[in-house]
């Protein structure tokens, strides 16, 4: 079992350092009438760069509403800010479409403006995602632009920010070694900025490595040291920390030290309130089933697995839920708001009417009624504008999955019609194959004529030769090519070493060809077949339950 990265400094990518902020004094400040729009703006987006972490729903719509205003102000540095706010709220609760929307949305503008820091920030975030969805190559691809950026800007702490992202990267890829590199580097660049947050970060980081190359001393060591610079002001982090330092004294075989630590893990983890808990949790609930299975304890073991479960489908099966809730207090808040205004301009109004004309105050009460109606209809429309988007929203995701369920059937039919393709051209070599073996065979050196025997010799030659050349076979590899150009996208995304022969191969054995077929298509032996199959299970890393067949349909 494998224990996730430590990842306590995720927020440090924002613009905004959330440790200086009173979050209490700020949102006192938003009910100042005689605040500016972009004063507003301001505002509301270091309140969500602060709550994004563990309160995303008011983060979000804290970020709507700045991002809102800030298109009204067409202050495009403002709106930036808002949609990286809003990219990362979203990130934090796993919807990734809407989270990649924004942060593209944001990157685009960083760039339009030819604002370097912003647009590092921007490419971290999209990195960020890509690295939640598991998509090491995107991720890494994000994350070094970012660095690239950060180098030419100079600024030590993002270069250290980065190159431990990068770290991190390559650690989720099981490429270990580069890995433990950059983090060696981070730690070095952020010593010498006195980055201790990033120290004992990339100390965690490269701890994990050292518990994946089985030196668990030094993996102890280094969780150790990150744990001393850390303290105890971060409970979460400290429990991330002792989860890791548990599973390395599991592997040392040290269970009573081991089940102390996932202890003292269990009670920090318990006594936060933050919504990335859930994540230590599954990480403690990991090493203890580790840990009772060790022991022969399997009904512990059993009981830790099925509260990881439990755990995990929670995290899973998060909906939209709370933030309609958060969307429907701010509803309700503006609801109030509106409603004191009303009792203060009705207050005085009172007080107008007993010096003013009587006319005037009928004029009031007519605008008053005038503003209500219209603000009715606003509503109304903005009402029915809404259910017409989605409805709109609705046909066009049926439509979308009716053209993939088409083209699934298209692709299903070109399949068989490759393999039929595949089938024929085998059975016909195999009949070449059989006819030069009869012909090769036949003995005509006693009464056959000289010339007879040359031209016989011929026909054998030609008819070898086209079985070598075998242009069918080529053909058919390129309609496979063609057809199946997204298998061979993906399948190369993860393994960039194959070889044309093996990329050929696993599309063969993904049309479900036998080994004979295979050979015969191919012009080789069965034998060929057979070890050039071991060759790619060993390159896929495959068990020997695995089904490689079943293994090649993933992509």
């Amino acid at each position: 079992m494998k224990l996730l990265p430590i990842l306590f400094i995720f927020c440090l990518y924002t613009n905004i350092t959330t440790a200086q902020l009173n979050p209490d004094s700020l949102y006192q400040s938003l009910s100042n009438k005689n605040m500016t729009s972009v004063e507003r703006i301001n505002t509301l987006n270091k309140l969500a760069a602060y709550y994004n972490k563990d309160s995303t729903n008011p983060a979000l719509v804290m970020a709507n509403e700045a991002y809102l205003l800030s298109l009204k102000e067409t202050d495009r540095k403002l709106q930036a800010a808002s949609l990286l706010n809003l990219s990362e709220g979203y990130l934090y609760n796993d919807q990734y479409d809407q989270a990649l929307n924004y942060g593209y949305s944001a990157l685009d503008i960083c760039e339009a403006l030819g604002n370097d820091s912003a647009t590092a920030r921007a490419l971290t975030n999209l990195g960020w995602i890509f690295y939640d969805t598991e998509n090491g190559y995107f991720s890494l691809q994000y994350h070094q632009q970012a660095h690239e950026l950060y180098k030419k800007l100079g600024n030590p702490r993002r270069i250290a920010l980065s190159m431990n992202a990068l770290g991190l990267v390559y650690l989720m890829k099981d490429e270990f070694e580069t890995a433990r590199k950059y983090f060696d580097s981070t730690i070095a660049i952020a010593e010498q900025s006195n980055n201790k947050g990033m120290v004992a970060s990339a100390l965690g980081n490269r701890g994990i490595c050292e518990n994946e190359f089985g030196r668990y001393h030094n993996a102890l060591a280094d969780f150790e040291k990150a744990l001393g610079i850390l303290g105890t002001g971060d409970a979460l982090a400290h429990a991330e920390l002792l989860n890791q330092m548990a599973f390395s004294r599991i592997k040392l075989k040290e269970y009573p030290v081991a089940e102390k630590l996932l202890a003292e893990a269990r009670e920090l983890i318990n006594q936060s309130n933050s919504n990335t808990r859930k994540e230590k949790l599954l990480d403690n609930l990991t090493s203890s089933a580790l840990l009772y299975q060790d022991l022969g304890e399997y009904k512990k073991a059993f009981n830790a697995l099925q509260e990881y479960t439990a755990v995990r489908n929670q995290i899973l099966s998060k909906n939209k839920s709370e933030a309609i809730s958060a969307l429907k207090i701010q509803r309700e808040a503006k609801e109030n708001e509106r409603h004191i205004i009303t009792l203060e301009a009705q207050k005085e109004l009172r007080a107008f009417q007993r010096n003013a004309l009587a006319a005037g105050v009928i004029l009031l009460i007519i605008i008053g009624a005038l503003y209500i109606s219209k603000m009715n209809q606003k509503r109304k429309k903005e009402k029915e504008l809404e259910e017409m988007r989605q409805a709109l929203i609705k046909r066009e995701l049926e439509a979308a999955i009716h053209e993939k369920e088409s083209l699934n059937n298209k692709l299903e039919y070109r399949d068989n019609d490759l393999k039929n393709y595949a089938l024929f051209i085998s059975q016909r070599n195999d009949m070449i194959r059989n006819f030069i073996d009869e012909l090769t065979a036949l003995d005509i050196n006693g009464e056959a004529k000289p010339e007879n025997i040359a031209r016989f010799n011929r026909l054998i030659h030609k008819f070898q030769y086209d079985l070598d050349s075998n242009k069918d076979t080529q053909d058919f590899n390129l309609s496979v090519n063609e057809i199946h150009k997204d298998f061979f996208f993906n399948l190369l995304q993860k393994f960039p070493d194959l070889t044309e022969n093996e990329r050929r191969l696993c599309a063969q054995i993904r049309l479900n060809l036998s080994m004979k077929d295979i050979a015969s298509l191919n012009n080789i032996s069965v034998k060929s077949v057979e070890m050039a199959r071991y060759r790619l299970r060993k390159t896929f890393r495959l068990e020997h339950k695995d089904n490689l067949s079943d293994f090649l349909q993933q992509f």
